[in-house]
């Protein structure tokens, strides 16, 4: 139980944090806005008012034991779980997997119970690769899901010279199928033109996977 009230303590102290460095010298705790705060956290107002007599610390009370109080994610969890489950830990795409399911939270309350749930996550394997063998491929249905990253190749040019260039990639979850193109460096505007081209050519998936290209 003692957990428990730690881990509240930690997401309310995270949201502070990123609220003050939001709002700067404006940043005032005494007045800190309750229901800015309830949309970031999921917590009830009622129970940041209790906190707040307390500088927003946890403490077991004489209630302790009682059914939890319900947040703004509850009745969302399972569809994060099931994506946690699956490996999938952007934060991003689970909030717009739930959002579509009428979810009206922030992306914050998605990143805390993300981070509190990493245990749901199944560990990466290490794939022995003899023989060249490329171990098994992540799949998921058809439309669903892309994956996308940039490599870098070095090019020799006709006079025997040598030079490096990007090499954009994405490629389906589904089929495997891919496009690959090479642009003069990694820049956003060359994502943007491959990202473009490739769902030209293999269509609009539902979410992309991607390494902070």
């Amino acid at each position: 139980m003692g957990e428990k009230h730690n881990d509240l303590t930690e997401i309310i102290a995270q949201t502070l944090n990123e609220m003050k460095k939001e709002q700067g010298e404006k940043f005032d705790l005494e007045k800190i806005n309750l229901a800015e705060l309830e949309r970031r956290t999921g917590i009830t107002r009622a129970k940041l008012r209790r906190l707040k007599s307390t500088g927003f610390v946890d403490q077991p009370h004489a209630l302790t034991g009682r059914k939890a109080e319900s947040t703004l994610l509850t009745g969302f969890t399972g569809i994060i779980d099931d994506l946690l489950q699956k490996g999938i830990t952007n934060s991003a795409v689970c909030f717009d997997r739930i959002k579509e399911n009428g979810f009206k939270g922030g992306l914050t309350i998605v990143k805390n119970y993300i981070s509190n749930h990493k245990d749901l996550v199944p560990p990466k394997r290490q794939l022995v690769a003899p023989q060249g063998s490329r171990g098994q491929r992540y799949h998921t249905n058809p439309g669903e899901s892309y994956q996308m990253d940039w490599g870098f190749v070095t090019v020799e040019t006709a006079t025997g010279g040598t030079f490096k260039v990007a090499c954009f990639a994405m490629i389906c979850h589904c089929c495997g199928q891919r496009y690959i193109e090479f642009f003069p460096n990694a820049k956003q505007e060359n994502l943007f033109i491959g990202m473009i081209h490739a769902f030209l050519y293999m269509g609009i998936p539902d979410y992309i996977l991607t390494d902070n290209c």
